[in-house]
């Protein structure tokens, strides 16, 4: 099949294993605690680096598991190995997104010799974040996650932070605002609680006044006013874009496009589109890898029958999306890995996902611009 993308992203599975239970983890093995050994990595870079979708800027999250279980020392050499097959003028950063427990000075010498993006899972302030972030014996992991965060403030290794909001959560805004407030936290992502992998039932998913979302959100831009505490709030932000920038093909999405996002898991399977589908399967897809990375040829990745048969469906919905969906313009087609969870197939439009994180936001930032308060001032 033909490709027209380009590769910005690489999500690599150094680790499946966790060392927390959140109630709401989407991953599949949690409890494995197998590791990606250094010569096998050496061999993925060795190979996926010369991809010729790979541009010349690429992110590599380490995600899909804990990545700090492993050591700083392993990351060490995870980096240098990965510097030394890296081919000339292709620029590399190393990005960790983490529950912040395991970090110590250790960490933070790594983060700062090698210029590391750090995203922290941290969902607002104790009762709200122990409520489902919890250990495996069942104990709260907030204090800990706090202790981490302030020893990067400590050091001003810059990160930024992604809070889950459940339904318990959208209920206070003046509560999770004052936690960032208090924790001086400018730069946030909110992902809600979605319904996902293993986690087939959100807390969202039923009984649920999706007024809630546009409440949440007025009462937490009024409070930046209010406080003169901006934060850049992700969802708000790239909505904002879509409609400064509005084009009617949709804003630029990687998890639509073939090799946009490349996640790699522990054992060498390939996955593209959404990262989230790695270690599934279902009755239409045995298995959402495209390949292994040790045993296939890019050739081979691109030709497979699995990609050929998801982009496939993938393109059906969004041509569905685009014909039935004004929200189309600021969305793009949706993400297809929720598109499959929620309603079992790829062709198909409308989920949980987009309803409150697309149209509710979108209609909530029109609303304020309706009301005379200008994009610029609220990207401020």
């Amino acid at each position: 099949m033909e490709i027209d993308g380009t590769t910005s992203l690489i999500v690599i599975q150094s680790t499946p294993f966790c060392n927390i239970d959140c109630s709401y983890c989407y991953l599949p093995h949690r409890n494995d605690r197998t590791t990606l050994a250094i010569d096998d990595l050496r061999r993925i870079f060795e190979k996926v680096l010369k991809f010729p979708t790979v541009s010349d800027h690429v992110t590599v999250v380490w995600h899909a598991g804990e990545p700090l279980v492993l050591g700083a020392k392993y990351y060490e050499t995870a980096f240098s190995c990965i510097r030394d097959v890296s081919p000339d003028g292709l620029k590399i950063e190393h990005a960790f997104q983490t529950n912040a427990m395991l970090i110590d000075d250790a960490w933070c010498d790594l983060f700062e010799r090698w210029d590391v993006g750090i995203g922290v899972s941290i969902d607002g302030p104790k009762h709200i974040h122990d409520a489902a972030r919890k250990t495996r014996a069942g104990k709260g992991t907030y204090e800990k996650a706090l202790i981490g965060i302030k020893c990067l403030q400590k050091r001003n290794i810059p990160f930024y932070v992604i809070s889950v909001l459940t339904k318990a959560a959208f209920l206070e805004p003046d509560a999770i605002f004052s936690f960032y407030d208090e924790l001086n936290i400018h730069d946030v992502g909110f992902n809600i609680e979605e319904q996902e992998g293993n986690h087939s039932i959100s807390s969202l998913s039923s009984g649920f006044d999706d007024q809630i979302i546009i409440r949440f959100f007025a009462r937490f831009a009024e409070l930046m006013k209010e406080r003169q505490f901006p934060i850049a709030v992700r969802e708000l932000e790239e909505t904002l874009a879509s409609i400064r920038f509005l084009d009617k093909q949709g804003p630029k999405n990687n998890q639509l496009t073939p090799f946009g996002i490349i996640t790699i898991g522990v054992n060498g399977d390939v996955f593209t589109f959404s990262p989230e589908l790695a270690g599934y399967s279902s009755d239409e897809f045995p298995s959402y890898s495209i390949g292994n990375i040790f045993s296939s040829t890019f050739e081979d990745l691109k030709n497979s029958a699995t990609l050929s048969k998801m982009a496939t469906e993938i393109k059906r919905g969004i041509e569905l999306c685009r014909a039935e969906c004004k929200y189309f313009s600021v969305c793009g087609g949706g993400a297809p890995s929720n598109k499959m969870f929620e309603n079992g197939s790829f062709v198909s439009t409308e989920t949980m996902y987009c309803r409150l994180s697309k149209k509710q936001i979108t209609d909530f930032v029109l609303t304020m611009i309706e009301s005379h308060v200008s994009i610029d001032e609220l990207l401020k």
